[in-house]
């Protein structure tokens, strides 16, 4: 059985940013594709409210699970925190053959 490279599958990693509260807005999340460079302009993209009564962590996974539901994505997803936000991977292995 052979296991395909990240760069063979086409994975991407999101990138969930927090938007700080404005005079107009409530705190937000805004994800997207970390490689929009790459593959050009991301049509996903989502912008989440905060959700207080939620953990920092929380309220990124959220948001991620969120913008990979309106992707129409599947597999299973895993959130790390980073500077400034979180990174969003999926994690399922691509296996080619039997």
């Amino acid at each position: 059985m052979e296991l395909l490279s990240v760069s063979e599958t086409y994975r991407v990693t999101l990138r969930a940013k927090y938007l700080p509260v404005t005079n107009h807005r409530g705190s937000r999340i805004k994800v997207s594709r970390y490689e929009a460079n790459i593959y050009g302009r991301d049509p996903h993209v989502v912008t989440v409210s905060w959700d207080y009564s939620l953990s920092i962590g929380e309220n990124y996974a959220v948001a991620i699970a969120e913008y990979v539901r309106r992707a129409g994505w599947g597999g299973h997803w895993v959130s790390s925190m980073i500077d400034g936000g979180a990174v969003g991977v999926c994690v399922d292995a691509v296996k080619v053959g039997a």
